[in-house]
């Protein structure tokens, strides 16, 4: 069933892209300037939330699927992962991640890949901290997802997510975990959770929280106006879940 409040929003989301094919630019986001490319996800509160909330710990190695514009990948290597890498499907993410690392003086920790999932990997690369933030919208399976950007919002079938968890096993150390930003709001965390079991992975709720956003600002399309306060705002809340073999 879709869920109509979490297309209109992702709609709404994906109105503030911009245009794939537009201008370089520079956004901040946790005290930080960061280069965004044309085409690249803008670091965003979701970025912000999902980069705060993951534990990383010195002398780590942190594996990060959908590296976006690095924002996650260059805060992991300034906080003692000595090895980071990301992946993105999208080759101007992997160059944008690259250019944000060098810019904050961690390109010797940083490397950034082209790939679908785990393909680019060596069969022995095994970290001990997986994450993404991935395109968060379950839409149905008959959606047809016709650009770059719509490709980042909308996983029809959450087939991209039953991938991830039938191919990350081989590269999750052990004792390691992975961590996965999902919404109640805009996805199914409950049912996130259950691929991941029968993928062999135990998950909990390791962080939530919600952001506050003006449904007049998202155009009070039905969805949206119906789930707007007396005071006219729509609470999108956040999800970081964790998952361990098990």
């Amino acid at each position: 069933m879709e869920n109509d409040l979490g297309t209109e929003v992702a709609e709404w989301m994906l109105s503030q892209t911009g245009a794939p094919n537009g201008t370089r630019s520079t956004t901040t986001l946790m005290g930080m300037q960061w280069d965004v490319f044309p085409g690249v996800w803008q670091p965003n509160p979701g970025t912000r939330l999902f980069t705060s909330w993951l534990p990383f710990t010195d002398g780590g190695r942190l594996l990060e699927i959908g590296c976006a514009a690095g924002v996650t990948c260059v805060v992991a290597a300034r906080s003692g992962c000595t090895r980071v890498v990301g992946l993105d499907i999208f080759p101007a993410a992997t160059e944008n991640t690259r250019r944000n690392a060098a810019r904050h003086r961690v390109a010797d920790r940083v490397e950034a890949l082209t790939s679908d999932l785990f393909a680019e990997l060596d069969d022995d690369d095994v970290f001990d901290l997986i994450c993404s933030n991935p395109p968060l919208v379950m839409a149905p399976v008959s959606r047809r997802i016709d650009t770059a950007t719509e490709q980042m919002v909308f996983d029809p079938g959450y087939e991209l997510h039953r991938r991830f968890f039938r191919e990350v096993g081989p590269h999750l150390a052990e004792g390691g975990r992975i961590y996965l930003l999902t919404s109640e709001t805009l996805a199914d965390p409950a049912g996130l959770q259950k691929l991941a079991a029968d993928a062999g992975f135990t998950g909990r709720v390791h962080a939530r929280e919600a952001i506050g956003i003006p449904a007049a600002v998202m155009g009070s399309t039905p969805a949206v106006a119906a789930a707007a306060d007396e005071s006219g705002i729509v609470r999108v809340d956040f999800t970081l879940l964790e998952f361990r073999r098990g």
